[in-house]
Parts: C-alpha cells; structure tokens; sequence
C-alpha cells in the first residue's frame, strides 16, 4: 500500500499552481473571483440584532441571515464547481487542452460533479453528528471526488465516492492533515489581513468595498489552493497505485 507524502503533494501543488497560469488564471477570475465579490459587493446586506439582544433574538437574526444568503451562496457553489473541474481538467490532462475544451469538459459534467457534492455533503454531514471524528476522516478519504470526475470523467456518482474510497484506503488521515494545515494558514492569513482592512476602511462604503475585495481575493487563493493540494493527492496516488502518468 503506498503511503501518501505530505512534502512531495506539497511540492507538486505548487508547480500545479504554476501551471497553465494564463489558462487558469483566467478561468479562476470569472469562475472564483467575480462571482464572490458580486455577492460581497450587491449582497443583501446582514441583518443586525438588537442591541442587548436575547438568545432568540440572536438566533433569529441569524437564520434570517442564513435564509437571505441562501440563493447567492448556491449561485457561488456552483460558479466554483464549474471552475473547480475546468482548472483541474487543465491541469490533469495527458494532452494539450484549450480553456475552451475544459470549460466544455465542465459543463459536460456539471451535473454529476453537482450530484457528487450532494451525496458527499450528506456523507460528511452525518460523519460530523457522529462525534466530529468520523467527519474529519471522511474529507480524508472523500478528497478525490473532484479529480477523479475532472481526471476520469466518470459520470456515476457513487462510482466516483467508491473510487476515491479505494484510492486513499490507508491514507485518510495523512490526506486530512495535509488538507487541514494548509487551509489552517490561509485562514490565520485571511483573518490578519481582513482585521486590518476593516480597520482601515471602516464601517462604511469604502470598507465594504476593501473587505468584498480582502474577503473575493482570499477565497479564490483558499480555493485555488485546495484546489491544487487536492489534485497533487490525487496525481502522486494515481501514479504510484495505478501507474498513471501526467502530463
């Protein structure tokens, strides 16, 4: 059974991310970027609870909050899914691929990479109530979803959760630690820097449009990171459990 190398999908990510930048690049701004500052820009504004307000107060304002953020967050997901599965498909073809093929390739499989985040969603849900570790473990071992749909093209859901099963069996504790610090940095790296744009811009216009930016621009590096460190995973086990070669 291999096992996976944290230093060596690190590395790889990186040179990923280096990859096809042009092409990337451009699919990530009108996929990543743009949809997420339109939301933080002309979003409906959070609704406030009352000074000195009650626990149901509070929680009322929040399921508001969540309710009117609903449409817009999905509308996000699934600009995200379609740039997600492009870039990856760049970034995983044996060939050639033109920023027209992929995006093509995306919209072909938009539908099952759409149902995927469904069932993995429902999957991780149920892992989470059973206390928190069996959710942790399931990222791990659900981690390949995405390229194995971009990579593959297979268009069965469950073929794709079972496959990403079989191809982290062993590795899906290691594959969580590696997902989970480097999201923990960019976190750490978002907060710093979104404390320090909201006290420059304030609470106003100006800082709405500082924070839509801070906030835009960290989550298309967030994405675009786990975006990598999930198909450098999945190319270094690919190759040394099946022999795949890339491109």
């Amino acid at each position: 059974m291999a096992k996976f190398d944290m230093g060596a999908a690190w590395d790889d990510a990186i040179q990923l991310l280096k990859a096809h930048r042009p092409l990337t690049g451009t699919i990530a701004a009108v996929f990543l970027f743009l949809p997420a500052l339109a939301v933080a820009w002309f979003g409906p504004a959070p609704i406030e609870p009352p000074a000195e307000a009650t626990i149901d107060q509070l929680t009322a304002a929040m399921q508001q909050n969540i309710l009117q953020m609903l449409p817009y967050q999905i509308g996000v997901a699934l600009f995200t899914m379609f740039g997600t599965v492009a870039i990856m498909r760049l970034w995983l073809s044996r060939s050639s691929t033109s920023v027209g093929e992929a995006l093509g390739f995306a919209a072909s499989m938009l539908l099952t990479i759409l149902a995927v985040q469904i069932l993995t969603g429902l999957m991780l849900g149920v892992g989470f109530l059973l206390l928190i570790i069996p959710g942790l473990y399931l990222i791990g071992r659900l981690a390949f979803v995405a390229p194995l749909v971009a990579d593959r093209a297979i268009r069965n859901p469950v073929e794709v959760i079972a496959t990403s099963w079989r191809m982290t069996h062993g590795n899906g504790w290691r594959i969580f630690l590696f997902l989970f610090l480097v999201t923990l940095v960019v976190i750490i790296a978002a907060s710093l820097v979104g404390g320090l744009v909201g006290m420059i811009g304030g609470a106003g216009s100006v800082g709405k449009m500082l924070g839509g930016l801070v906030e835009a621009g960290f989550g298309l590096v967030a994405t675009m990171i786990s975006i990598a460190i999930s198909a450098a995973a999945y190319r270094q086990l690919a190759t040394t459990q099946a022999g795949d070669i890339f491109a």
